[in-house]
């Protein structure tokens, strides 16, 4: 939805351009005794398609489409086969899951049998061979593209939409007056995300001198002394901002990610990150210039990255700055959104000299 908001508001700037967004959920309430009936992935999906389908319908007056979905790019490739169809972009997070064991499977994938990996795995390579551009959000993303799909390496733009730096401004430096040192977990899937390996190292080693701030709906009930849980925010709360703006450290060790936005929002607001070297998240933080980037599970790494930062000052303010500046020179939606309708133009422009050159004898 961040993702959706951002590529709206800079993309209809542009006056050259007539838009039509369609935005899809992917939490679909099984509501009617049929439903409940139905096997929730097929449920699921025939409800994203449902919402996808005035986009699908009205290809033919399209020049181009970018699609973030897969059911949705899938049916508009299908439909090149018997009519005309616009320019395709796939812009994703995810990659083609080639080799496994490298790749952060979800707990999900990991339930999926091998002959269901396999397919899906053909099908990514399929779509990369007949979209007109694979536009993924990280480098990381793009190089698996180019390992496991038979495509030229000028059909791959790694492009992030960005932030909106307008919204995510950054307050005053907090000073060692201002209290115990603050830390920040962002993270839906709790488990996921790492937050009880945090709560086992604050509450081991860091309780005395400093607080703990929870943003997730599934963290615990019950939590140590200086643990703060924060539930039911939405994305650019403004409640979440202001606690972006007022932590010292942004902490989330997640064991499986592939492109997470919340360490660029903490890197925007001038928070020091921690993350783990898992997907993308390398090629998000800097690491040692704009946070650290720690083995995964590996609670010692965890505990030395945050006393580090609460024992420096001065390298929490030049981590600070850096990943403020890390943000804003490739993750600021202000430029990445035209940088991508530009793109987008082009594909249709070069589309349109194909189709007017006269056959050659």
């Amino acid at each position: 939805m961040t993702r959706y908001v951002n590529l709206r508001k800079y993309a209809e700037r542009d006056p050259d351009v007539e838009f039509t967004w369609v935005p899809v959920s992917h939490w679909a309430p099984r509501e009617t005794r049929l439903a409940k009936l139905i096997p929730q992935p097929i449920h699921l999906r025939a409800a994203v398609l449902r919402q996808a389908w005035p986009g699908l319908a009205a290809l033919s007056r399209m020049d181009a489409v970018m699609v973030h979905l897969f059911e949705a790019e899938l049916l508009a490739l299908l439909r090149g086969f018997v009519r005309s169809r616009p320019v395709i972009v796939s812009s994703t997070d995810e990659a083609p899951i080639g080799d496994e064991a490298s790749y952060p499977l979800y707990p999900r994938d990991m339930l999926k049998s091998r002959a269901r990996m396999r397919m899906r795995l053909a099908i990514d390579r399929w779509r990369a061979r007949h979209v007109d551009l694979l536009m993924p959000f990280s480098q990381w993303a793009a190089d698996i593209f180019l390992a496991e799909c038979p495509v030229d390496a000028d059909k791959v733009r790694p492009m992030h939409v960005g932030l909106d730096l307008d919204q995510w401004t950054p307050g005053e430096p907090r000073t060692e007056e201002n209290g115990r040192f603050r830390i920040l977990f962002v993270g839906g899937d709790f488990e996921r995300k790492g937050g009880h390996l945090l709560i086992d190292v604050f509450q081991r080693h860091l309780a005395e001198r400093a607080e703990l701030h929870l943003v997730s709906n599934q963290a615990p009930a019950e939590v140590p002394a200086h643990v703060h849980v924060h539930r039911n925010l939405k994305p650019n709360d403004p409640t979440l901002i202001d606690l972006y703006r007022t932590c010292d450290v942004f902490a989330v060790p997640t064991t499986a990610d592939l492109v997470p936005w919340a360490y660029l929002e903490a890197m925007a607001m001038r928070c020091p990150a921690i993350g783990t070297a898992v997907g993308a998240i390398p090629e998000l933080i800097p690491d040692g210039r704009a946070g650290f980037v720690i083995p995964r599970n590996d609670g010692q790494a965890l505990r030395a990255a945050l006393e580090s930062l609460i024992d420096d000052p001065a390298l929490r303010q030049r981590m600070a700055h850096e990943g403020r500046q890390h943000v804003e020179m490739h993750y600021n939606a202000a430029v990445n959104v035209p940088r991508i309708l530009r793109m987008m133009k082009g594909l249709v422009d070069n589309q349109y000299v194909r189709a007017a050159r006269p056959l050659q004898s």
